[in-house]
Order: structure tokens, then sequence, then C-alpha cells
């Protein structure tokens, strides 16, 4: 399992790569932490002090925050098309369906 620092430094990466990259770590630790309470949420996990998230859910954190971290300045955009590009979020919320339903929840 990833700690904050380590799951910081792969989103650093993937957003210097998709040219994202002039936020601060505080920043990006609160779209990590949104993006675990999220995963959580949905898999009715309860977190501990040792185990914040269910490992199975890991590879989802960093793309739902690019997803999230992709959306800055056109939230809850329901339709846009410029220059032959068109854009319509599913939800209204941050994080796109498709990854959403990769979250199998926890028998309880």
């Amino acid at each position: 399992m990833s700690s904050i620092t380590d799951l910081v430094s792969k989103l650093k990466t993937v957003l210097t790569a998709r040219n994202f990259d002039n936020y601060s770590d505080d920043y990006l630790i609160y779209e990590i932490e949104q993006a675990i309470n999220t995963i959580n949420r949905c898999r009715r996990f309860t977190p501990t002090s040792e185990i914040p998230y269910d490992a199975k859910c890991e590879d989802l954190i960093i793309p739902m925050c690019v997803s999230a971290i992709a959306k800055i300045g056109a939230e809850g955009e329901l339709s846009h098309s410029e220059n032959g590009v068109s854009r319509t979020y599913t939800s209204a919320n941050d994080y796109p369906k498709d990854l959403l339903q990769q979250i199998v929840p926890l028998v309880k």
C-alpha cells in the first residue's frame, strides 16, 4: 500500500506528463484524500490509521485525482464544443462513472 507521499509523487508524474504541473503538494494531498474518501464510501470500507483504504482500489486513486483536476474551471459542465472538441460530463460528481463502477462494495 502506498503512502500519501508516494501517491503525491505518482500524481505529480502523471500531471506533469499532461502539462498540469502547477499544483501545490497540499492541494494534491487534498485531492488524494477526497478520492480515498469516495473509494471508502463506495466500497463501504472502514479505514483505520494503519489501513486508510482498501489496497484493492489503490489503482483508482490517481485516475480519480487526474479526472477531478482536469475538470477545474469546467465544474458541472454538461456540454461544451470548441474547435471540434466536445465535452459532456456524465454527472455532477468529480469522478466519471466508469471509474466509480470499478469499486465493488464490501458485503456487510
